[in-house]
């Protein structure tokens, strides 16, 4: 597991990446699809452009489909936001920070259904 330094205005919360099966992690309540915003959209084309991130795509194409998982503290706020490692740096972070916002902002909720706090959303974005 590797911990990212993400820059998230209110962020009281780690964001780490790691790899695993986390299907059995219930989902959020609602909004477990975190949008990325145009500007970090811009950011992620211009990677897979570059040839910096391959597993995405080759900037023709690009196919990004990143899990993440949130732990929530007792009182639903938020404690931990962990994206998935996809072998991209600079992808890994777009998406903490993405995940982090919508975290920050109260967007990301529990549904009560995991005692442990845990639940898993979803990143998409599909250039074709």
């Amino acid at each position: 597991m590797a911990v990212l330094f993400v820059s998230s205005p209110g962020a009281a919360h780690s964001v780490e990446t790691a790899k695993g099966n986390w299907a059995g992690i219930p989902l959020l309540a609602r909004h477990h699809m975190v949008r990325l915003s145009e500007q970090a959209m811009a950011s992620v084309d211009a990677l897979a452009k570059a040839g910096k991130c391959s597993v995405i795509g080759n900037g023709r194409q690009i196919n990004l489909d990143m899990d993440f998982l949130v732990e929530f503290a007792p009182d639903n706020s938020v404690k931990r936001v962990i994206v998935e490692d996809i072998g991209c740096p600079e992808v890994e972070r777009i998406a903490a920070t993405a995940t982090s916002q919508a975290a920050s902002k109260g967007w990301l909720k529990p549904s009560g259904e995991n005692e442990l706090g845990w639940y898993r959303g979803a990143i998409s974005y599909q250039l074709r």
